[in-house]
């Protein structure tokens, strides 16, 4: 047995004299290890357990030997909490610019300029999978397809009531975090018809309301002080409480599309899955928090139903045609349905054909009048204005929609009037106290549209257009001008606007 062990022994020692020889470039570290797993192998083991030890030991050695003479990779210099992408950006690219400080709107003598804004990408062609077609109609004549597409466009009890199952469904899921929150819903529209750029103009408002005091203290809840909350920014607590509510609607199953804090009204577009139960179909929603403008657009397209149903039919005629031809997406630059509303008003308050004036000013509606500020200076005294006879000789409202587009194509001075529907009558733009907007065209200023806001005097709406959106605009009523004037169909005039599609040369395809 002595014999056996001696051999073992000696068997071994040749061994580690056979692996030290080839790992003598090798660290310290790594020498232990071997050393470590020879004297485990020899104590225990017999010989035959012995020799697999010992080979592994080798094939240990070889390997650590080859990692050892891998070429390592540099340390980054780049901070952790820096992506690679932005440190790219960061060498290759210039230090910007500051940017130009804002003139102040509410000032009268300051002038807005649209240059230092950033300009929206131009819209790119896309194939679609599943394109939306023009509506068709049944009717052959001009005002029986407006007739027939207003009995599809107008909101239904149906509709009403999936508004009210939609703001139940949220203020459950957001009445855990605030409770004194109070959920408004609004249809402009009918869901059912209108599917051309749904998302991007929703049919639905949803409008949260507390104040800014309990809101402060429920999104801070362990840090809530009086004081901080008289220094807190009004602006960016609305924004903060809206990206908490949208994370709790989105966990409550509603889906997320986008959001709009660049605005003077923040907002967020969600959809409404099948899934909820609600309704069959995925519904697009605007929800923002302590906003008034929903509330302004349903009180004015109220009243002006009750005073004469064809002044709001035809403001959700407008509307449609406006959102199916893409002139209609406020973050595009482009006229929102508010503003699409008041752009009719206003042309109904002013018109001369026919029966004239069909809508009064603004101080004869009852409610709106009501929403105005205490100290606005046309509340003082109420003007006069007598409403047409009822005549058999009644214009439709396709005949309205003619005149709409004709007035605003050929008549309508975009770059000296103002669109009021305070006042009631073709006004000056310089006459009111709106900030001027001017935007740079080609080296030289051109004036942008004015157009007041009925609420707060001192805000210029037209402020959001911009060369491309503007000539868009001009585009739209030309389009609709033509297609008046030669009788054209109205699913040919409401036919889904699309980006042109980019040319193809026809010599570098054969080429190819």
């Amino acid at each position: 047995m002595s014999l056996m062990l001696d051999q073992a022994l000696r068997e071994v020692r040749v061994a580690t004299d056979s692996i030290a020889s080839k790992v003598q470039k090798l660290d310290s570290s790594t020498l232990v290890i071997i050393f470590a797993a020879t004297l485990c192998a020899v104590l225990p083991l017999d010989i035959s357990q012995l020799s697999f030890a010992l080979i592994g030991a080798v094939l240990y050695a070889l390997l650590q030997k080859q990692d050892g003479n891998a070429p390592k990779k540099p340390l980054s210099t780049v901070p952790r909490n820096i992506r690679p992408q932005q440190s790219n950006a960061q060498a290759r690219s210039p230090k910007p610019s500051p940017k130009p400080k804002q003139t102040n709107n509410h000032n009268p003598n300051c002038t807005s300029y649209s240059a230092p804004l950033k300009i929206p990408a131009p819209e790119v062609y896309k194939q679609s999978i599943k394109p939306i077609t023009a509506p068709s109609f049944c009717s052959k004549d001009w005002d029986g397809e407006v007739q027939e597409l207003l009995s599809q466009i107008t909101p239904t009890a149906e509709v009403h009531d999936i508004v009210k199952q939609l703001t139940q469904k949220m203020l459950q899921t957001i009445k855990g975090t605030i409770p004194e929150i109070e959920i408004t819903g609004f249809a402009s529209a009918n869901l059912s018809c209108g599917k051309a750029f749904g998302v991007a103009v929703p049919e639905i408002e949803i409008v949260a309301s507390v104040s800014p005091e309990t809101l402060f203290r429920r999104l801070h809840t362990r840090s809530y002080e009086s004081s901080a909350f008289e220094k807190m920014d009004i602006r960016k607590l609305q924004k903060s409480a809206l990206r908490s509510c949208a994370d709790q609607l989105v966990a409550a199953g509603f889906k997320f599309r986008r959001s709009a804090f660049k605005g003077l009204e923040p907002k967020v577009t969600l959809l409404a899955p099948a899934a909820l139960g609600i309704s069959t179909e995925p519904i697009p929603i605007d929800f923002s928090i302590n906003v008034v403008t929903p509330l302004y657009n349903a009180a004015l397209l109220t009243e002006c139903g009750k005073i004469d149903m064809r002044t709001k039919e035809l403001i959700l005629l407008v509307k449609r045609w406006a959102k199916d031809r893409a002139i209609c997406h406020t973050p595009k630059g482009h006229l929102s349905p508010y503003m699409w509303g008041l752009l009719t008003i206003h042309f109904l308050q002013v018109r001369e054909n026919g029966e004239g004036a069909l809508l009064p000013t603004l101080d004869h509606f009852e409610v709106s009048s009501g929403l105005l500020p205490v100290k606005a200076p046309w509340r003082r005294q109420k003007s006069q204005w007598t409403p047409p006879k009822s005549t058999e000789s009644k214009q439709s409202v396709g005949a309205l929609f003619k005149e709409f587009v004709q007035f605003f194509e050929k008549e309508f001075d975009w770059a000296s009037e103002a669109v009021s529907i305070h006042t009631g009558q073709r006004v000056a733009a310089s006459a009111l106290k709106l900030a001027s907007h001017v935007m740079i065209q080609d080296g030289a200023s051109v004036a942008a549209p004015s157009i007041e806001d009925p609420f707060d005097v001192t805000r210029n709406l037209g402020e959001c257009m911009n060369n491309a959106s503007f000539a868009r605009l001009k585009e739209e009523l030309s389009r609709a001008q033509e297609l008046c004037v030669r009788s054209g169909s109205l699913s040919e005039l409401l036919e889904p606007w699309t980006p042109a599609c980019p040319e193809v040369n026809e010599h570098q395809n054969d080429e190819n």
